[in-house]
């Protein structure tokens, strides 16, 4: 209920933590039941949760966000 409505705590002032990773959400999305399966989905979620105002991602898979969010950034330098 939160992730949707993400953008409104920017307002707070305040530092945004977001624990996205591997969560049964993803899996409902994505039809991946098992945890295992549910990176590329946890690394969407993370890029809309920081697009959206999260400062702090919470992730079991660092280099793999790690590489998306210097792609993603890197794009957005690029335009």
């Amino acid at each position: 209920e939160l992730l949707p409505r993400l953008a409104m705590l920017r307002h707070l002032g305040c530092r945004i933590l977001v624990g996205v990773s591997r969560k049964g959400f993803i899996g409902k999305l994505a039809a991946a039941p098992d945890p295992l399966h549910r990176l590329p989905g946890s690394i969407a979620a993370g890029l809309w949760a920081i697009q959206q105002g999260a400062t702090i991602l919470r992730v079991h898979d660092v280099p793999a966000t790690v590489q998306a969010l210097k792609v993603w950034r890197g794009i957005g330098a690029i335009g």
